[in-house]
């Protein structure tokens, strides 16, 4: 069986989030491809940030070292911004465990929990 094709969408500017949608297999050969709008993101003043993983199969240490990237550059950053994660997929919420990523950066199982907790 075939991973599915990897994708990133990025959403607009939406009740002060942007949103960065991510399907199929984040790793080493994929990273670059989040990595650019995301830093595109980054760059922007306003808004905070959903990676929503729904929709990825797989993360290694790559896709994991971007995303600590892109909370440390928005963490205490001026603003309030913040970088939320939202996944179901077992494996990739087993990861972000064990790597203690969910210590830092929190991680919701849906992504109406992740913009409900951005918007309180």
């Amino acid at each position: 069986m075939n991973p599915a094709p990897f994708e990133v969408k990025v959403g607009d500017l939406e009740h002060g989030v942007r949103t960065v949608s991510v399907r199929g297999e984040l790793d080493l050969s994929t990273a670059p491809e989040l990595e650019a709008p995301l830093e595109e993101i980054l760059g922007d003043a306003t808004g905070s940030v959903l990676i929503d993983l729904s929709g990825c199969e797989f993360i290694d240490s790559t896709g994991i070292a971007l995303i600590v990237r892109a909370w440390q550059r928005l963490d205490g950053g001026e603003g309030g911004r913040t970088l939320v994660i939202c996944s179901q997929n077992d494996q990739v919420r087993r990861v972000l465990e064990i790597t203690g990523l969910e210590l830092s950066i929190p991680v919701h199982l849906t992504r109406d929990d992740a913009l409900a907790a951005l918007a309180a």
